[in-house]
């Protein structure tokens, strides 16, 4: 089988050998009999854009508040810049947190919003003028110091809110879903905006997301939560690339997954035998290899299957559905004896694809059809 490496981007924390920012160490959280967070054991670097990601319920702003101070653990420590914190007061901690529905004030003008926690803080006047004036640039806001929240837009509420929490110069700044309320177009812009204010500022980011585009296009490593526990910590392109069993497969972007018996397994290489009669060809990367005779599931990225061709995966199918999405098309595709697979063709200037009820064939393969964990 072809050598393919995962070219991950780099850690930048780790790479730099820099020191923990935030320890979790057993963490569990309970209420009442539910148990929100479970067991939980992270190390997230100075440095580090590090998110928290998984859907509604998975404990991941369980986690955030128990960092910010907002709740404490039903057991475990927690450790921030290298002191324990637990019982101290979130305004006694080094982080800052920055919500999603912004929490400023709207009587107060940009200037007064950012100044205040410096001004509670009886910071000298000139600082704080010094201080909020830079926080001010550094998220593109100068000129704006004398506006009412109300003459703003979304997004430069949300910069006001960014300003408040950087002009503290926190050790830790942690964001909780704080895009949520955008329109796509400017969620996005601000997610790069965001990614080099973070590069900017060398502060450590902890930002809580269940939008995995945006985890993906901003962090150095993801912690992919549910049901209070980590399913897979990883950098972003291992996250999607090698994901560690079904539901970070599944949770991460589109994918297509197999079930089926394995009929061979020889090194990596595995082929299994789906309910429906189809034969696979995958590989088992990063785990040990299955056993002949064991079920198993086996996924595929849309984006990795074509028309025709030949490859070890080969089968006849017909079109269901097709969906214009701008840069590309999905399709959706009814495989010979049964059993449904998506995949998408890049739109080119004078590329024409299928229509629906067309017969074709698809194929992919085996070391872009993962054997999955779990």
């Amino acid at each position: 089988m072809e050598d393919r490496q995962i070219r991950e981007r780099p850690a930048r924390a780790e790479a730099a050998g820099r020191g923990v920012a935030v320890r979790l160490a057993g963490i569990t959280k309970r209420f009442g009999d539910f148990v929100a967070v479970d067991d939980l054991n992270l190390d997230i670097y100075e440095g580090e854009f590090f998110s928290l990601l998984g859907p509604s319920g998975c404990g991941k702003t369980t986690t955030l508040r128990m960092i910010a101070g907002f709740e404490e653990p039903s057991q475990g420590e927690i450790s921030v810049a290298g002191e324990q914190v637990q019982g101290v007061p979130p305004y006694r901690r080094p982080v800052n947190t920055v919500f999603q529905s912004y929490a400023i004030f709207p009587h107060l003008n940009v200037f007064d919003n950012v100044a205040f926690g410096l001004r509670r803080a009886k910071t000298p006047k000139d600082e704080v003028a010094s201080r909020v004036a830079d926080a001010c640039e550094m998220v593109q806001l100068a000129g704006f110091e004398k506006r009412k929240p109300g003459m703003l837009s979304g997004g430069q509420q949300q910069r006001v809110a960014l300003a408040r929490a950087l002009v503290n110069r926190p050790k830790v700044l942690l964001l909780d879903e704080p895009l949520g309320a955008l329109d796509l177009k400017l969620r996005k812009e601000m997610q790069l905006e965001l990614k080099s204010l973070q590069e900017e500022v060398g502060i450590t980011f902890v930002y809580v997301t269940h939008d995995q585009e945006e985890a993906l296009t901003m962090s150095d490593r993801i912690a992919v939560m549910n049901e209070g526990k980590v399913q897979q910590l990883a950098g972003p392109t291992t996250l999607y690339e090698t994901p560690a069993n079904r539901f970070v497969a599944g949770f991460i972007g589109q994918t297509n997954v197999f079930s089926g018996t394995v009929e061979a397994a020889d090194g990596e290489r595995t082929t299994l035998r789906t309910r429906e009669g189809l034969r696979v060809e995958a590989v088992a990367r990063d785990q040990a290899s299955p056993k002949e005779g064991e079920e198993v599931h086996a996924a595929v990225r849309p984006e990795k299957v074509r028309f025709g061709g030949s490859g070890d995966n080969v089968s006849a199918a017909e079109v269901k559905q097709v969906v214009y999405l701008g840069a590309s098309t999905q399709y959706i595709v009814e495989l010979e004896g049964g059993g449904k697979l998506v995949l998408y063709q890049q739109n080119a200037f004078d590329a024409t694809g299928p229509l629906e009820g067309d017969g074709v064939s698809v194929s992919w393969d085996a070391q872009n059809c993962l054997v999955l964990g779990g």
